[in-house]
């Protein structure tokens, strides 16, 4: 059986159960690499790496999950690690033993009742909700306690009628406590964009949220167009195109980078200066404070130790994660303030520093705090104060906390605002008089062979490469890049910065081709790539094709530099 690729996500990664399924493959850990090249065609692979993703990330969520199909006792397609870890099952195998691998299986027998009547009632009444009840399972140990189960019915033509469901721990004191509000919660999952970002497997609150950046873009772009003569007018479009196109690339970045971290080996520790990592981030989400009109302050004065070893993307996302949500959550004209210290000096060169971001935004509900770290979680005050989001940055701060071995701390009030406090430990470069100066690359004379299929990215970033002093000559896919460095002479050019994805012969082909070039000095030209999903798996076969360094897109010419001037220092 060949695994089907087209259709939706959801539609996908059942398709693959299946056939995993069939073929006695158990969905753990699941890759790419690890499915059978006899169950997919070529064709079809091209979408596995996203289903694949999908799968990883639900088996890594903390809270149970699986899918079911909705006829009969309901057979269950789908459970993650959670789910198994609740059941007291080491193995899906043990899972399915103990509960027949059927939804009824799971439910204690007094209770399915009641669970059936939930059951029927979203298939026939409330299609468009999450539906919430409370029942009894009994654990692989024979113990039995209780579970909060929040599930969503699917109508679909294509996989057939489905249910996925959350499924949480509960406890006969917290039942009798919080029933009512485990109720109003469900309730409040069904309004608004809570209930958009919650159904349909996440995906469907995606695009929707993405389309009022989208819509933005568009508008702008023809009230641009439509007033092309009046420059002053066309600069406040642009504006307004550019924090649109940041939003969106928001959005798109925290949905990619929470599976990414779910998936990472641990933080790279390299020379980088703390102060400019926190103020790049500052400045990045200045043009959004501005628009608020809000007074965004940053202060890194006191830091003394300024030069540390860490993994500096990981720590700017960190800064915009937590920055990005005061700025979000704080209504115009309020206030929000990045602080940045030394808490305490320890032996063999590290520091301890506190990174504080407070602001006096809408704030956060005492019952609220607990959860604010859970994926998608939203609470009810920021769903009415019509801010549209995700549920994601939060989730992505504490990961990276908990990668970096540190802590994070929250103390907030409804009304009157939040301070996210983190304390991070990083090995310190010693102090020492001389400043560190940086080198000015604006003016050099590299020559740069750009390789680059979309012409709009490739004119774009030859004009802005050739303005810093760059020469730049274009190639529009690998094979013609190929071409060009064969027929070169040594010299002719510094550096090949290379798109991964293209036509006829994409970047990982053309670089892993350039160093077999038989003269050396054409056959060490240093290779930049640069990609839209630059994750760990894919920056490992960058060096297996001799890749010297992988940049994402869009491209972010500070980073750029930053790789060039590192490549010359080799």
């Amino acid at each position: 059986m060949n695994i089907r690729q087209e259709g939706h996500l959801i539609e996908r990664v059942i398709h693959l159960l299946r056939a995993l399924e069939e073929n006695g493959i158990e969905p753990d850990n699941i890759s790419e690499e690890s499915i059978p090249k006899e169950l997919v065609s070529d064709e079809d692979r091209k979408t596995l790496p996203e289903t694949c993703e999908f799968l990883r990330f639900m088996d890594e969520i903390p809270g149970g999950f699986l899918i079911y199909f909705a006829d009969g006792d309901g057979q269950i397609i789908y459970v993650n690690q959670s789910l198994l870890n609740i059941f007291k099952c080491t193995t899906r195998k043990e899972f399915r033993e103990l509960t027949g691998n059927t939804f009824r299986g799971i439910v204690h027998p007094e209770d399915w009742e009641e669970v059936d009547k939930n059951i029927e009632r979203q298939i026939f009444e409330n299609q468009f909700d999450l539906d919430y009840v409370e029942y009894r399972i009994r654990r692989r140990d024979g113990t039995v306690i209780f579970v909060e189960d929040y599930g969503h019915y699917i109508k679909n033509k294509a996989v057939g009628d489905i249910f996925y469901v959350f499924i949480g721990e509960s406890t006969d004191e917290r039942k009798k406590q919080q029933t009512e509000q485990k109720r109003l919660l469900a309730e409040a999952l069904g309004s608004a964009n809570l209930a958009i970002k919650a159904k349909n497997a996440f995906l469907s609150n995606i695009s929707h949220d993405m389309r009022t950046p989208l819509n933005a873009i568009f508008g702008f772009t023809s009230l641009a167009k439509a007033w092309i003569g009046e420059p002053e007018k066309v600069i406040g479009y642009l504006d307004r195109i550019d924090t649109a196109s940041r939003q969106l690339l928001d959005m798109i970045t925290k949905v990619l980078d929470i599976s990414a971290l779910s998936n990472a080996a641990g933080p790279a520790e390299v020379e980088c200066d703390l102060c400019n990592t926190v103020r790049e981030a500052y400045e990045f989400l200045l043009p959004q404070a501005k628009e608020k009109s809000l007074a965004f302050q940053l202060d890194c004065d006191s830091v003394r130790h300024n030069i540390i070893y860490a993994d500096q993307g990981k720590l700017q996302q960190l800064v915009l994660s937590l920055a990005n949500n005061a700025v979000t959550y704080t209504n115009p004209g309020g206030r929000v303030n990045i602080r940045l210290t030394e808490k305490d000096e320890l032996p063999n060169s590290y520091v301890v520093y506190d990174l504080v971001v407070e602001d006096n935004g809408i704030g956060i509900g005492e019952e609220f705090l607990g959860r604010i770290f859970e994926p998608f979680s939203r609470e009810k005050n920021s769903t009415l104060s019509g801010v549209h989001g995700i549920g994601l940055g939060l989730t992505i701060a504490k990961s990276i906390v908990d990668m970096m071995h540190g802590n994070i701390e929250v103390k907030s009030v409804v009304n009157e605002g939040s301070t996210f406090t983190v304390a991070l430990t990083f090995r310190a470069q010693p102090l020492h008089d001389a400043s560190r100066e940086e080198e000015a690359l604006s003016g050099t004379s590299l020559r740069i062979l750009l390789v680059e299929d979309n012409e709009i990215n490739l004119e774009i970033e030859t004009e802005l490469l050739e303005r810093m002093g760059f020469t730049v000559e274009p190639a529009e896919n690998g094979k013609i890049a190929l071409e060009k460095v064969e027929c070169a002479s040594p010299g002719d050019y510094d550096l090949v910065i290379m798109d991964l994805q293209m036509p006829v012969m994409d970047g990982w082909q053309a670089s892993a081709a350039i160093r077999q070039l038989p003269d050396p000095t054409l056959a060490h030209i240093p290779i930049i790539a640069l990609s839209a999903d630059i994750l760990a798996s894919n920056k490992g076969r960058a060096m297996e094709c001799g890749i010297d360094a992988c940049l994402s897109k869009p491209l972010d010419f500070t980073l750029l530099l930053e790789a060039i001037e590192e490549i010359a220092k080799r």
